[in-house]
């Protein structure tokens, strides 16, 4: 699932720290950005930090994948806890063949 995909993460991560997700990511043949662009393939989406000052509460890095997914940019939105599911499931797949 990972392979050739590349990776976003936005918002704080409840199960793990940002560097060990991109770890993660990595070892399962993906690639890290730090921030959205055409070339991200995937954005995870953590807990937002709420700015009571802010009317929305949508990150900056949600807000541009939103857009290219708009413009037709093949980018996909992922929870932390779909991110996970998919990282085990593919662990899994990993030691099985082995």
């Amino acid at each position: 699932m990972f392979r050739n995909e590349t990776v976003v993460f936005t918002g704080t991560l409840a199960s793990m720290t940002r560097k060990q997700a991109q770890d993660l990511v990595r070892s399962l043949g993906g690639k890290v950005q730090s921030s959205v662009s055409k070339k991200t393939t995937l954005l995870v989406i953590g807990r937002s930090n709420l700015d009571l000052f802010e009317q929305d509460p949508r990150s900056l890095k949600l807000k541009n994948a939103e857009e290219l997914q708009k413009k037709g940019v093949p980018l996909k939105k992922l929870s932390e806890e779909d991110f996970i599911t998919l990282a085990i499931n593919q662990l899994q797949s990993k030691l099985n063949k082995s």
